[in-house]
């Protein structure tokens, strides 16, 4: 598997005194598994690829995430989806998928908000600190120091957008996805932990 061979090439670049290899994949680049696992082992402890159970929530935040396409598992996220959009045992789930340019998920998004690149994790931050202003009480470190408005206007995305959506981020059982192109920046282990803090 490719994976191992990329730790045998970096054992023996370690043992020899060389630089250490560069992964480069032409479907990794869309899908940014190694960004995600770092992002994990940063915020949760254990690195891995986390899986996230579409299918057992109410409304899912994609930050870039194309699981409907060619996204780490899309076989599996489809069946989320289409578990998220099962109405016979409960209220038709909702997705909303913020990305650069349109994917095939974002055609199937019930809201799609077009974001200028990199500016997924700020996003993200601004509707963690509109929701806890919405729940009330301390708003958590992490989103203390974020200006909603400021994000607004630098990520191409109304304000009053954002108000809505925190509004459901209180009031669902939501899941925020980071994932694909926006973890592909050059800021994109800040996106994926910010989404991770969402």
């Amino acid at each position: 598997a490719p994976d191992h061979l990329f730790d045998l090439v970096s054992e023996m670049a370690t043992a020899t005194g060389m630089n250490a290899p560069v992964r480069f994949g032409a479907l990794s680049m869309f899908e940014a598994r190694a960004t995600l696992s770092k992002a994990a082992e940063n915020l949760f402890g254990q690195a891995g690829l986390p899986w996230f159970d579409i299918g057992g929530a109410q409304v899912v935040f994609s930050f870039g995430a194309n699981f409907l396409e060619t996204w780490l598992s899309p076989l599996s996220y489809t069946r989320g989806f289409v578990g998220l959009r099962a109405s016979e045992t409960k209220i038709r789930g909702t997705l909303v998928q913020f990305e650069a340019r349109m994917s095939a998920t974002g055609a199937k998004a019930d809201h799609w908000g077009p974001l200028r690149p990199g500016t997924e994790g700020l996003v993200a931050l601004a509707i963690g600190k509109l929701a806890s202003e919405l729940r009330g009480g301390a708003t958590p470190r992490v989103f203390s120091s974020v200006n909603p408005a400021e994000v607004a206007k630098s990520a191409g995305i109304e304000l009053e957008a954002l108000e809505h959506l925190a509004a459901m981020f209180v009031n669902s059982n939501v899941l925020a996805i980071p994932g694909g192109a926006a973890l592909g920046q050059s800021n994109g282990l800040e996106i994926a932990e910010a989404v991770f803090a969402l």
